[in-house]
């Protein structure tokens, strides 16, 4: 299942105020994608995974990426 919600003035990684889409997707087994999309370009992504560990990805707006994460489950 995929949820969509748009969000107005929100601060996006680089710091600028703009408008913000956020995607949630569920695969019913507890793999869940969430996606913060901002308008000035820069974009988070988070994923859980079966087993319990998290990964995320914040991308600036040039291309940097900001951070890169993955904590494995305990």
């Amino acid at each position: 299942m995929v949820l969509t919600s748009t969000l107005k003035s929100q601060q996006a990684p680089c710091g600028r105020i703009v408008d913000r889409e956020q995607y949630r997707d569920e695969d019913g087994e507890a793999l869940v994608t969430e996606g913060l999309y901002y308008a000035c370009g820069c974009r988070s992504i988070r994923h859980v995974y079966h087993d319990g560990s998290v990964s995320q990805n914040v991308i600036h707006h040039n291309g940097a990426v900001l951070v890169d994460e993955l904590f494995a489950a305990e």
